[in-house]
């Protein structure tokens, strides 16, 4: 061993900094494992200010190592050793949980994808192997779940009951509710809405789900709180122009905050219609000809309309930065940064709305999304 390699391995043994195992599908290039994992090893810039980890990540386990994988070389840089088990990651190496906490960040690497066309990544599947480890071991450490719950209701129905059961300290969902707002927008509670809209682009299932959970972060500020969905229905095509579900003037106001280029393309558009129990109004259009960002509009039942532009840099990724110290603060106060039933409630509105598709888009009763919150 070089004493360079000698003289890192002692600076970690030293290292006082909570532990954290990383449970990644693939980790390759600009994936959510990259975008994720290169700021919770050497630090992020969030509004010109560098931060340093708060935490010492000693593990991996990678379910898939293509050939751009990162995970080998960025293991042997900082130190991390990549384990063959979820267990053995946890453990590190051993029998006793040995972490202080763990983040499975489940997206992106070769899955197939389901008939309503969702892929199957297997989250449900690293939740159960993780809680596992906590079950024989007698005791929890906080966990991070990248994005939404699972690719089918029942799983993600049972990872949100497990984590209530047995009180994790417990990380879920988009970047996107974290990330800027240009303008700045944030409802106080007991806002009175008549109606919501959030624009995204790109695969609907992929990147409409964004738009989802950051239309759920603002829509749980209205007076009475959540109260669940009744409805759901996902149209495609241009007779989304013609539909009188949504208003186009909040259309028109979110696409006034617009800030990324938008190439070139006639990519018709997507869209899903959301009847919340209260009667409030919701519409996720996807719309890859007139946007490369998420955007938000909302009107009062007084009539004020607000919108701002939820920005994200597309290609430096800096909002992961939010992402990195949402789980160090989780892992640091073993407390949640917001309730779970958002990302339930956002994950249920997706899948019943990629049942809609499949059903001739029509409109889905949704008793299973009576949410509240």
């Amino acid at each position: 061993m070089s004493l360079t390699r000698r003289a890192l391995l002692a600076a970690l043994a030293a290292d006082k900094r909570p532990k954290v195992a990383c449970i990644l599908n693939a980790y390759f290039p600009n994936s959510h494992a990259d975008v994720f994992m290169s700021r919770l090893l050497e630090g992020y810039r969030l509004n010109g200010v560098s931060h340093r980890p708060r935490v010492q990540t000693v593990s991996f386990y990678v379910d898939q190592f293509p050939a751009n994988d990162m995970a080998r070389e960025q293991a042997e840089e900082y130190g991390v050793r990549i384990y063959k088990s979820v267990k053995a990651a946890l453990c590190q190496g051993g029998e006793k949980l040995a972490v202080d906490g763990v983040a499975v960040i489940g997206e992106h690497g070769d899955y197939p994808r389901t008939p309503r066309g969702n892929f199957m990544y297997p989250r449900k599947k690293r939740f159960d192997e993780v809680t596992q480890v906590f079950q024989q071991n007698g005791r929890v450490v906080p966990l991070m779940n990248d994005k939404y719950f699972a690719y089918d209701w029942a799983d993600a129905k049972a990872i949100y009951d497990r984590v209530k059961k047995d009180n994790i300290p417990f990380f879920c969902g988009s970047s996107l509710p974290l990330t800027w707002r240009r303008p700045v927008l944030e409802f106080k509670s007991g806002i009175e809405l008549d109606e919501v809209l959030a624009v995204s682009f790109s695969d609907l299932e992929e990147h409409g789900y964004h738009a989802i959970e950051l239309m759920q972060a603002m829509a749980e500020k209205r007076k009475g709180g959540e109260t669940g969905v009744a409805e759901i229905r996902c149209v495609e095509g241009e007779q989304i122009w013609q539909d009188k579900f949504w208003s186009r003037d909040l259309l028109d106001a979110a696409l006034t905050h617009k800030i990324n280029h938008v190439p070139s393309n006639n990519t018709p558009p997507q869209a899903i219609f959301v009847k919340y129990r209260d009667g409030l109004k919701a519409s996720i259009l996807n719309l890859n000809a007139q946007s490369r960002d998420y955007l938000f509009a909302a009107r009062e039942t007084s009539g004020k309309v607000h919108a701002s532009c939820f920005y994200i840099q597309l290609h430096v990724h800096n909002h992961w930065g939010f992402m990195a110290r949402h789980f160090e603060d989780l892992v640091l106060t073993k407390k949640s940064p917001y309730p779970p039933e958002r990302t339930l409630l956002s994950n249920g509105i997706m899948l019943s709305a990629l049942d809609s598709r499949l059903d001739a888009q029509n409109w889905l009763a949704t008793a299973h999304l009576d949410i509240k919150y």
